[in-house]
């Protein structure tokens, strides 16, 4: 599975995925699964991001996610 940067926020900021706002809902990790990808805003350095799933069954949406440096999470959505 390929992964595409979506967004760099602040932990309670607006992000949505398929308008399922994240901060919102409750995260669920698959299976403790992580990959690792670029940090975005230094893509010269890679970081472990978790695999996680939110949303209802019939509307569910993933995910990964890491913390990043100064407050910050970044978000990667699968390709």
């Amino acid at each position: 599975m390929g992964w595409r940067s979506f967004h760099i926020g602040k932990q309670g900021d607006r992000v949505a995925i398929n308008g399922v706002r994240l901060w919102q809902s409750e995260w669920r990790w698959m299976d403790a699964k992580t990959v690792t990808l670029p940090n975005p805003l230094e893509p010269a350095q890679v970081q472990s991001f978790m695999i996680c799933e939110t949303g209802t069954n019939r509307r569910s949406v993933r995910f990964a996610a890491s913390k990043l440096p100064s407050q910050l999470w970044a978000f990667y959505i699968p390709d």
